[in-house]
């Protein structure tokens, strides 16, 4: 494994409470990097606002533009959970109008993000909402990305708005390529009524599973409410485990096969992907 990156639709939310549950099971050293535009939330949040926000990728946009990236980025983390040093926060910009700060910081991160792989280090990205192909700054961190996760509700404007990001940024995908392209889904909720596979196939995705729809539980990591006695057996955690090893399998599988057909890990690979997504 090394990077993992989460998106979504406008209208379709989920994708910072399913990153920080991912990065929190996370069986591997993890590094969450918040890399939303619309602004920071986790500090706010998951942490009840109780750190100062003088860390994170405005400071290493810094750093990066004298030529720093390296050195500096993991003075700007944070610890993501209490006393596990393997488990780490990059946090994001504090409001939308600093996006612009930090644009041309996303092709040296996306490389330095991708190396960590070298040192045991997986990584988890919270895009939030995407923007069409070729609109996006990021673009970088979704061409290198072993996995671009688009989260999505079960009720029809959640699918309705995924969809077409989804066709936004690519072409029809023919199904015996849905396991060679790094773009897929995870439904947060299903069953409400849409299940897992109809919503897959409504995206013409390949389905990395779901996770439970369990509103309590999920604000201790959206708005840090107090961890219940039975918090670590609750039906989102105990969700996030099979995530995980959908997304570890299907990041084994693209990697086999690229091995013996690719010539490079990042080229094109024929099959119909369109704006970067890819690798």
């Amino acid at each position: 494994m090394a990077l993992v990156a989460l998106a979504n639709a406008k209208g379709s939310p989920g994708t910072t409470t399913t990153a920080l549950v991912l990065a929190i099971s996370w069986p591997r050293p993890v590094l969450l990097v918040e890399a939303d535009l619309a602004g920071a939330s986790i500090l706010a949040g998951y942490f009840r606002g109780q750190l100062v926000h003088d860390r994170g990728l405005s400071q290493l946009a810094i750093a990066h533009s004298h030529g720093e990236l390296e050195t500096a980025l993991w003075d700007q983390t944070l610890t993501l959970v209490q006393n596990s040093q393997d488990k780490k926060l990059l946090p994001g910009i504090v409001s939308p109008h600093l996006a612009p700060s930090v644009a041309n910081l996303w092709t040296a991160l996306a490389n330095q993000l991708v190396a960590l792989e070298r040192g045991g280090m997986d990584v988890i990205v919270d895009l939030g909402r995407l923007g069409p192909a070729g609109r996006d700054d990021r673009e970088p961190l979704l061409r290198l990305a072993d996995q671009v996760i688009v989260t999505t509700g079960s009720r029809l404007p959640d699918i309705a708005v995924s969809r077409e990001l989804v066709r936004s940024r690519t072409s029809v995908i023919e199904a015996a390529a849905r396991d060679l392209t790094n773009l897929a889904t995870l439904t947060i909720g299903p069953g409400r009524p849409y299940d897992t596979k109809e919503i897959a196939r409504t995206l013409g995705l390949g389905s990395l599973g779901s996770l439970a729809w369990d509103p309590v539980n999920a604000e201790v990591l959206s708005v840090g409410s107090p961890t219940g006695r039975k918090w670590g057996s609750s039906p989102l955690v105990r969700s996030a485990g099979p995530v995980i090893s959908a997304i570890q399998e299907r990041t084994a599988a693209r990697r086999e096969r690229f091995s013996t057909s690719s010539p490079a890990r990042g080229t094109s690979t024929g099959n119909g992907s369109t704006g970067g997504i890819g690798r």
